[in-house]
């Protein structure tokens, strides 16, 4: 930052710094409660999704002992068996969110805290101390070399540099962290996706061929269904 100003360089660090303790230590402090929500909302939905998955197998079983609809109580069953195992893996999936992403962030918000706040008490002393330093020799007139190339201003320039760095660490981390949040869950789909579209091909075609038997008069729940 060649040509820049002591001024510039002070009040730019001391600008990241805030961004760093005002805005985002309390912006991912706000980000965690809401991915505790966000998995209490997903916990809540996966114990409504094994009541209603489990209603319907009961649906299936008595479907099953029926003269006429012995092949939807298979599919029924097979539909809820399936549903429940996603809910299981989703479930994987947040443990591992709330792991690896949510209890990360907390911890890092507690240890950032404390240390961005000494950080820049020390840089605050170091350059009232460099400042004074300078001062002192530029009255005596024993300061011998260009302003640019002062301890002061290479001071200044370093800890500029390094105050960015730890910026972008920080926006890294919440990047990377949910770079492998998308993953995992590319990994589920993946991993389920293409069995999943044969089995709802599959009970689909099953429930089609049974259309041919239908009666010639449609009844009230044929209707309803058109």
């Amino acid at each position: 930052m060649s040509g820049v100003s002591s001024d510039q360089l002070h009040k730019s660090t001391l600008s990241v710094y805030s961004s760093l303790m005002e805005h985002f230590n309390p912006g991912l402090q706000k980000l965690g409660a809401l991915g505790n929500s966000y998995a209490k909302a997903f916990q809540a939905l996966a114990v409504c999704s094994e009541a209603y998955f489990s209603a319907l197998a009961k649906m299936g079983d008595q479907a099953l002992h029926t003269l006429s609809s012995h092949s939807f109580g298979d599919v029924l069953i097979q539909i809820s068996e399936t549903q429940r195992r996603l809910t299981a893996e989703m479930e994987g999936l947040f443990q591992w969110f709330q792991i690896e992403v949510l209890q990360a962030m907390e911890k890092n918000v507690k240890l950032d805290a404390e240390y961005m706040e000494g950080s820049r008490r020390v840089y605050e002393m170091e350059v009232r101390n460099q400042a004074e330093a300078l001062e002192k020799k530029l009255r005596r007139g024993t300061f011998r070399d260009s302003l640019e190339n002062s301890e002061y201003m290479v001071y200044l320039r370093q800890s500029n540099q390094e105050i960015l760095k730890e910026e972008e660490r920080r926006y890294r981390f919440l990047a990377e962290k949910h770079c492998g949040l998308t993953q995992s869950l590319l990994f589920l789909i993946n991993k389920t996706g293409a069995s999943l579209q044969q089995k709802a091909d599959g009970w689909k075609k099953k429930v089609n061929e049974t259309k041919g038997s239908r009666p010639q008069t449609p009844t009230h729940v044929d209707q309803e269904a058109q």
